[in-house]
């Protein structure tokens, strides 16, 4: 009996010191971050913007962009395109391919000078289409990363992909 409340006294002793974690408050609670909302909101824009591309609606595709739109296409030498070089470029890969479709999308945030989320977006997938003169299926693997405004529109696009599989697919290689 004796170990007994020797044992006991001891755990009370062990109990007593710790420490015991104040109540959260209500304004302690974590807040959500604006730019990550900002961001998923962004992907959902994202995702009908390439959308309408697949479906060769460019009046749609347009309507996402700003007036003010910059293109920065992968080929070298080709930087910081206005927007009319643009509609150009998507007009003309409307007309070149059918069945266009983008497959295995992934969507992530883009982010800041401090690493932390800004409401851009990062995007990977492959786009599969048949070009319009031979049928020939055509894959190319695609990465953009879309900058956004305060309104939800692109202002800039950043691409990159291997112009090597545009090449191939008008020389016929």
């Amino acid at each position: 009996m004796k170990n007994f409340i020797l044992f006991f006294a001891v755990l009370t002793l062990f109990a007593s010191c710790q420490e015991k974690a104040a109540p959260v408050q209500k304004d302690e609670v974590a807040e959500v971050d604006p730019n990550l909302e900002r961001f998923h909101k962004n992907v959902e824009t994202t995702k009908v913007y390439l959308q309408a591309f697949c479906e060769k609606d460019s009046t749609k595709l347009f309507s996402y962009v700003s007036d003010d739109f910059i293109w920065s296409p992968p080929s070298v030498g080709r930087d910081s395109l206005p927007r009319e070089t643009w509609e150009e470029a998507m007009t003309g890969f409307m007309a070149a391919y059918d069945d266009i479709e983008f497959t295995n999308g992934l969507y992530y945030a883009g982010l800041g000078e401090d690493q932390k989320p800004n409401g851009d977006v990062r995007v990977y997938g492959l786009w599969k289409s048949n070009m319009v003169e031979t049928g020939e299926e055509q894959r190319m693997k695609w990465y953009a990363v879309l900058f956004f405004n305060e309104e939800g529109k692109v202002v800039h696009s950043a691409e990159w992909y291997d112009t090597a599989d545009l090449t191939r697919a008008y020389k016929g290689e």
